[in-house]
């Protein structure tokens, strides 16, 4: 049971990071952005965690009959020892129905109803665009691929596989699936954020760390919650990239937050996540002592250094929140310098957005 809850745990935390992503890219697009939106892109991204075969998510939001068809498709594979998929099942079934519904049209004369007949139809029809995910995924994906474009970008990363997307305002979206290949974790963020200016050829970045709290309170002081804290600092803070000497109107150049997830108890509960995003170099100044004598962070206590999810995507897209414009050498000696990205037990996602 503790196994599933992480997992849980760990898909869920995902696919709010997979889900602020979509949202800065898509400019706060609400219909782009649903969840189950954000399920679909995340399987293309990341499948073995949001893959339909995988997430435990993504099968619970499935209709009965899709998990019918999946637990028939498993019993058969068992009985005839050969690989049977569960769309094979409702192609054949869908298949068959049809045939009925074919005799039933020639025989006109015939008054046999054949509303259940149809009722099943649809059902089916509904597991085949669930278990269709290629075909289905073309239909639901938020960007269309723009694969093999050359952009004029350091290579950071060398190895690591990434996509691009080509977004609705003529703009390219860079996701990279960057997983842990050290042993220790450079810079203790989930998902990074770039923003490239095409006319000063500058850049600025966004660092967030998602974590999962209960009843908004969230225990920072255990040592791997420290850790990872204090790697953001030594790759955003101790680096100067929030320090300007521009009298630039706009927020403090703050490159590092913690976001806070509500946490999820079952895979059935409806899915709805509030967060708060807080800058780490406000994280001292907000904790209290908790009743377990520990360092804790509670709603109340942060919102008013904290930004919602809503006023960080609409600051960050209009260039009023993250580090200070950077160049692209610098980037990459920051980059160098951490490895790029690393993680312990979640997926990290670095997504870069420039102009074509």
């Amino acid at each position: 049971m503790e196994e599933q809850h992480n997992r849980i745990n760990q898909e869920w935390v995902t696919l709010n990071a997979v889900r602020g992503m979509v949202k800065i890219a898509s400019k706060g697009s609400m219909s782009k952005s649903t969840y189950d939106n954000t399920l679909e892109f995340g399987g293309e991204l990341y499948p073995d965690l949001l893959g339909p075969e995988n997430s435990l998510l993504k099968r619970e939001r499935e209709s009965d009959t899709t998990k019918e068809y999946r637990q028939k498709a498993d019993l058969k594979s068992i009985k005839t020892k050969t690989k049977v998929t569960a769309l094979e099942l409702v192609l054949e079934d869908i298949e068959e129905y049809n045939s009925y519904l074919e005799i039933a049209k020639e025989n006109k004369n015939d008054k046999k109803r054949t509303d259940q007949l149809k009722r099943k139809l649809g059902q089916l029809d509904k597991a085949r665009k669930e278990l269709e995910p290629k075909s289905h995924t073309e239909n639901q994906l938020i960007f269309r691929d723009a694969y093999n474009v050359n952009r004029d970008l350091p290579e950071l990363s060398r190895g690591h596989a990434y996509k691009d997307f080509q977004l609705s305002d003529g703009k390219t979206l860079r996701i990279r699936i960057l997983h842990p290949d050290r042993p220790e974790h450079i810079t203790g963020a989930d998902i990074i954020y770039e923003r490239h200016n095409e006319y000063s050829d500058g850049i600025n970045i966004v660092a967030v760390q998602y974590k999962i709290w209960e009843d908004r309170q969230l225990y920072i002081s255990d040592p791997r919650m420290m850790g990872q804290l204090n790697k953001m600092r030594n790759f955003l803070c101790d680096k100067g990239i929030c320090q300007t000497k521009t009298n630039e109107y706009r927020f403090p150049y703050c490159s590092g937050f913690l976001r806070p997830t509500d946490k999820l108890q079952t895979v059935d509960q409806k899915f709805i996540s509030t967060g708060e995003h807080l800058p780490i170099c406000k994280i001292d100044t907000c904790a209290s002592v908790g009743k377990r004598g520990g360092s804790l962070l509670e709603y109340n206590n942060i919102k008013a250094s904290s930004l919602s999810g809503e006023l960080f995507e609409e600051l960050f897209n209009r260039g009023k929140i993250g580090s200070r414009e950077l160049s692209p050498d610098e980037l990459e000696e920051l980059y160098r310098d951490a490895s790029v990205i690393d993680s312990s037990d979640t997926v990290i996602i670095y997504a870069q957005e420039f102009s074509t």
